[in-house]
């Protein structure tokens, strides 16, 4: 029986295979021959969704920054010094926003090295540094910020490098379109703030309340929510970045009730409050509330379930659903990355993948509240060991690579994957030994 020459498959039929392929199967289809690793350059198709990979913290030696990859149970280090000494306080389309401990603050592909360089957060220490602000000028004009030169105000700056912004986003890819906006909820007050191309600073938003737990994109506006503080409601509102150089935000009349326990003392140990995520499925936005559990005497964070609702806009109603139709959402500080029922096996369908929400204390006692939340089974399995994230300055976050960009596909990045595999079975939860 004849047997075709695979290497000789016409062109337009190998271009669109790769456009089904994850990262890593690219590479590997792209190292057959010469032929297949011309057409995996090609840009023709629209490329498949990725499963994220969870972004880690540095190598010992502080020259490399770990990923972890959920689809092969894999480790992956980068040697990306955009990366070094920075966190990650927001991720999207492939994209990290960055600060370092003098909140320099970044935008970056770490696949393509591509980046921007962003103004710091506005104003980046009002409010922050109280006796420290009059050593402002001398910290941020210094070569080194060891801490044997800086001492106590090393210390609060490393703070505001890990909680000072508590989400940025991205409306659209800045490798696919050059009028992108950035968004950020920064401060005490978690306030929004914008800034596009060309812009000298952050503009913020007016006519907001503080405590706003979350920000997302959605049909040309950015809706964010306040999760319940007094009534047990959580309120959306909503603003348009065009060409008012002010713009002002607007209350959705729809308010969605609290569904679990909230703000309340157990055995006067531990105290249960709700995070709020804004995610779009199905073409609808979806509110989905996050219960945790926190002990004062450890300072240990324990999610207890998700509870999601779809939010009818117009007609100012919601409704709370049973499941999520099959797809698995992350969830984290990341823009939040829904994957079909069909699109990867591997996949938990109806489940929540998530990771610590904040790096309160992370550095001490490591950001060990994540798992993967069945929306049927009501339960929650990890998919990580907890132990790893144990002495990293900020919480991890998911990180979906951007396999389209010129410098993947000319091979440049697949030098930089240098592997490991890890002990632990990422979808089941079973440790298992290497083979």
């Amino acid at each position: 029986m004849y047997m075709a020459n695979w290497s000789d498959l016409p062109d337009d039929m190998l271009e669109y295979l790769t456009s089904f392929l994850p990262i890593q199967d690219c590479h590997r289809f792209s190292a057959v021959c010469q032929n297949w690793h011309i057409a995996a350059k090609q840009k023709r198709y629209s490329p498949a969704q990725q499963i994220p990979w969870l972004a880690l913290g540095e190598t010992d030696d502080k020259k490399k920054r770990k990923f972890y990859d959920l689809l092969e149970d894999r480790h992956y280090y980068l040697d990306a010094p955009g990366l070094r000494g920075k966190v990650f306080c927001g991720s999207s389309y492939g994209w990290l926003f960055t600060l370092d401990r003098k909140l320099n603050f970044h935008l970056l592909n770490p696949l393509t090295g591509e980046f921007y360089d962003l103004p710091p957060p506005p104003p980046f220490y009002e409010g922050h540094l109280d006796m420290y602000e009059h050593d402002l000028p001398r910290y941020l004009e210094a070569e080194s910020d060891d801490e044997e030169a800086h001492g106590d105000l090393r210390e609060i700056f490393e703070g505001l490098q890990r909680d000072f912004v508590l989400k940025a986003i991205l409306d659209y890819d800045p490798s696919t379109r050059s009028d992108f906006t950035a968004v950020i909820l920064y401060g005490k007050d978690n306030t929004p703030a914008f800034w596009r191309p060309g812009d000298d600073a952050w503009t913020a938003v007016t006519a907001l309340p503080t405590g706003l737990n979350d920000i997302i994109f959605f049909k040309g506006m950015f809706y964010t929510v306040q999760s319940p503080i007094k009534d047990n409601y959580s309120a959306i509102y909503t603003f348009k970045v065009g060409n008012d150089p002010n713009p002002k935000a607007t209350k959705i009349n729809l308010r969605v009730p609290c569904h679990g326990d909230h703000n309340y003392v157990i055995d006067e140990t531990y105290v249960n409050f709700q995070v709020d995520y804004l995610v779009i499925f199905d073409a609808k936005l979806h509110l989905v509330e996050r219960f945790i559990q926190w002990s004062d005497n450890d300072r240990r964070r324990l999610t207890t379930k998700f509870v999601v609702h779809k939010l009818d806009l117009e007609g100012s109603n919601y409704s709370t659903c049973d499941h999520i139709n099959g797809h698995a959402i992350f969830l984290g500080g990341n823009s939040p990355v829904v994957i079909g029922p069909s699109q990867f096996h591997k996949c938990m369908e109806d489940a929540i993948y998530f990771t610590d929400f904040v790096s309160i204390d992370s550095e001490l006692y490591g950001a060990e509240d994540n798992g993967i939340f069945d929306m049927i089974r009501n339960n929650t399995t990890p998919y990580y060991p907890h132990d790893v994230f144990h002495h990293t300055h900020a919480a991890p976050i998911w990180f979906t690579p951007n396999q389209w960009s010129d410098e993947y596909r000319s091979g440049a990045v697949n030098q930089q994957l240098d592997t490991k595999r890890n002990r632990y079975h990422s979808y089941t939860g079973r440790r298992d030994r290497d083979t």
